[in-house]
């Protein structure tokens, strides 16, 4: 399968991604128009006519308001959500009396609350957030050479030209890549993914505490991940659930037909500065209403549209004022590596360009595209803890104030002229015309019976549920008892953060897919200016941006544990993992404790460990030769155990033929071969050459 192929036409944008204006020829083929579709930078509006734009301003339109109004019932809980965890006042409630009790208990003010303070230190610990994990072996690939006898790696020769011996006494090879060039690599892009994360982006470590706060309440939340080449940097920017409008059947932001952002209070300034740059286009935009200078809401709508008319569509962003329904800008949303072809150059699909990662926290259970959060699970519970809530507070109210009948011939004068007497505490009230008995009689006081304890019952059994539903128990937020045991405590607050390991997982993901995203963006719109900067933060000879940003053979995550969510937690397993190193000689005790330390959150651990024993030059030459010596003598040995060897077998040759040639009847010299074919010569138990029976 192939790409759409640059070199049809000489086209080349600019380095600094300048606006390009791509002018298409009077009937151009399908391939060159989507060419210059792809290649093109900045606003390409001119290609459409003014009847094509008016018309596609329209859709844009209609399209984002079928689709807000398609996830209607997940918005309204949304916004009621919202206003009951900022714990807005709902404006006086008359029921069963004028100013009656209108409390909100803040059971989602907590748990959100509560949710913040256990996922940010977690994820963002200091300034780091990103970990570079290594796919594959890291053991080095050895530099090989064709040999008539095969494939044999390439030894590794001195000055001398003599192979290079290794402290194990085995030849050195050359290395392609050395051992541990992967892990050396991956602790550079680590360290430049981080400083860019907290010290380019500098809304990201906030953005992220706010993303982390509403999460729980929305149930979902976008964070834009982009190149700007404007200002030439990546900027990344938290984008509410309320403000991505998707079709709810859609199943995720790359399969979605469309996707519309809006963008709230833009001022007609910045939209005139925005025309004269060119990056829109030029129209007037009548005011919404009397001020001419008011806010405006513009939508950005990344959609299909079919351009090249080859009936497959292709990606584009178009921004449109909502008010007047123009188009002020189109861009491209593809690049030609995005579009794959086949081998007779038609073209098969075409990728869009990625831009948003969402972050879930619960999934919807009818898998649609939005997802609830502990603003939808807790909306029919908190309802009826408020009712019941209000209700005592009510009935206490009714019976500490009493209230009751007096009959029509008592005339009470309070102030004001009225029949109302209020009292304050220990005052007496005169009353002129009625004697003790007529007052005590002409008074009925009503009666209020307080309370219902089956009120009670159900209220404690409610928030216990919405405790259970949000994970908020007194043993994870710290108010439970502590005369337990620690093994009984560390178990419940296991069990009771079992629901925030399942979020703390699927946070995880979206991480590493932000951080993927912007992995990719640095080593597509980087260049010589991210290269630069790369080798000044990094200050490291081996640093080489085009061969470190390359994502075969890594994978990019966040470096926080999702099952460690308590730093008790953390400092319990990393305890037990202790205890086993103590007597477990296969443990490195050095890292274990390294571990613990981590655990313990204990500032420049590295600074307590003593540096490595430094090897004695002198005593390692001296080791080396004295190696040689012994090496050298034992060689000497073997040569003149050889050589005796050889005197003595010549030795017993000549002896055993002489007294052979004395005293053997067959007179055949060497015993046995002349006169005795059935005998050979060998040496016996006592090293003597003699003969032995065959």
């Amino acid at each position: 399968m192939a790409t759409l192929p640059a070199d049809v036409l000489t086209f080349e944008p600019a380095d600094d991604l300048a606006p390009v204006d791509v002018v298409l020829a009077d009937e151009p083929d399908a391939i060159a128009k989507l060419l210059m579709l792809a290649n093109s930078v900045g606003d390409i509006s001119h290609v459409w006519s003014d009847e094509d734009l008016t018309r596609l301003g329209g859709e844009v339109v209609e399209d984002y308001r079928k689709d807000d109004e398609d996830r209607g019932d997940w918005k309204k809980i949304v916004l009621k959500a919202q206003k009951s965890a900022a714990q807005e006042s709902k404006g006086q409630k008359d029921y069963p009396w004028t100013r009656a009790s209108n409390v909100h208990y803040p059971l989602l003010t907590v748990a959100a609350t509560q949710f913040n303070a256990r996922a940010y230190p977690a994820i963002v610990r200091g300034d780091e957030a990103v970990s570079v994990k290594i796919v594959g072996a890291d053991k080095g690939r050895p530099m090989m050479v064709q040999t008539p006898q095969g494939v044999f790696p390439v030894p590794q020769t001195g000055p001398d030209g003599q192979p290079v011996i290794g402290p194990d006494g085995q030849p050195q090879i050359m290395w392609a890549v050395p051992p541990g060039a992967k892990a050396a690599r991956a602790g550079r892009v680590k360290d430049y993914l981080n400083t860019v994360l907290f010290y380019r982006m500098k809304d990201w470590e906030s953005d992220t505490d706010a993303l982390l706060l509403q999460l729980p309440i929305d149930g979902c939340s976008f964070r834009k991940v982009w190149y700007d080449p404007a200002k030439q940097e990546q900027r990344a920017a938290l984008v509410s659930a309320l403000r991505i409008i998707v079709p709810q059947g859609a199943r995720s932001c790359e399969t979605t037909p469309r996707l519309t952002e809006e963008i709230p209070d833009v001022y007609p300034y910045t939209i005139e500065e925005r025309m004269r740059a060119g990056v829109y286009r030029t129209v007037t935009l009548s005011p919404e209403d009397e001020d001419d200078q008011c806010p405006r809401l513009l939508l950005e709508q990344h959609r299909l549209i079919d351009v090249d008319g080859d009936g497959l569509p292709e990606p584009y962003i178009v921004t449109v004022d909502h008010a007047t329904t123009k188009v002020l800008r189109i861009e491209a949303n593809f690049s030609p590596r995005d579009v794959a072809m086949n081998d007779n150059g038609e073209v098969l699909s075409i990728d869009r360009q990625k831009f948003y990662v969402k972050y879930t926290f619960f999934p919807h259970p009818e898998g649609k595209f939005y997802d609830i959060g502990l603003g939808h699970l807790l909306d029919p519970i908190g309802d009826v803890v408020n009712t019941a809530f209000n209700q005592l507070i009510d009935a206490g109210h009714a019976q500490v104030a009493g209230g009751g009948f007096i009959a029509s011939g008592i005339r009470l004068q309070g102030n004001g002229r009225t029949s109302t007497l209020r009292f304050a505490p220990g005052e007496y009230k005169t009353v002129n015309g009625v004697t003790g008995d007529q007052l005590r009689n002409g008074i009925y006081e009503r009666t209020f019976p307080g309370p219902s304890q089956v009120m009670v019952s159900i209220l404690d059994m409610m928030l216990s549920a919405a405790r259970d539903i949000s994970s908020v128990k007194d043993v994870i937020t710290g108010d439970a008892s502590n005369n337990g045991q620690v093994g009984t405590t560390l178990a419940l607050i296991e069990q009771g953060l079992q629901v925030f390991t399942a979020i703390y997982k699927r946070i995880y993901r979206s991480l590493r897919e932000e951080f993927a995203l912007l992995f990719a963006n640095i080593a597509r719109y980087g260049g010589e200016r991210a290269a630069a900067d790369y080798l000044e933060v990094l200050d490291d000879q081996d640093a080489n941006f085009e061969a470190d940003f390359n994502v075969d053979d890594m994978d990019i995550r966040p470096v926080s544990d999702p099952t460690s969510v308590t730093r008790m937690q953390k400092l319990a397993r990393a305890q037990f993992v202790w205890g086993l190193a103590q007597n477990n000689p296969l443990l490195d005790q050095g890292k274990v404790l390294r571990r613990v330390l981590e655990a313990a959150d204990v500032e420049d651990a590295e600074d307590l460990f003593a540096p490595p024993a430094q090897p004695d030059p002198l005593a390692a030459a001296g080791a080396q030769a004295e190696l040689a010596k012994t090496q050298s003598e034992a060689m000497k040995n073997e040569a003149q155990g050889q050589k005796a060897q050889a005197d003595a077998l010549a030795t017993a040759a000549e002896t055993g033929f002489m007294m052979g040639a004395q005293n053997d009847p067959y007179q055949g010299g060497i015993p046995g071969m002349a006169g005795r074919p059935d005998d050979a010569l060998g040496y016996g138990s006592d090293g003597l050459l003699r003969r032995q029976a065959a």
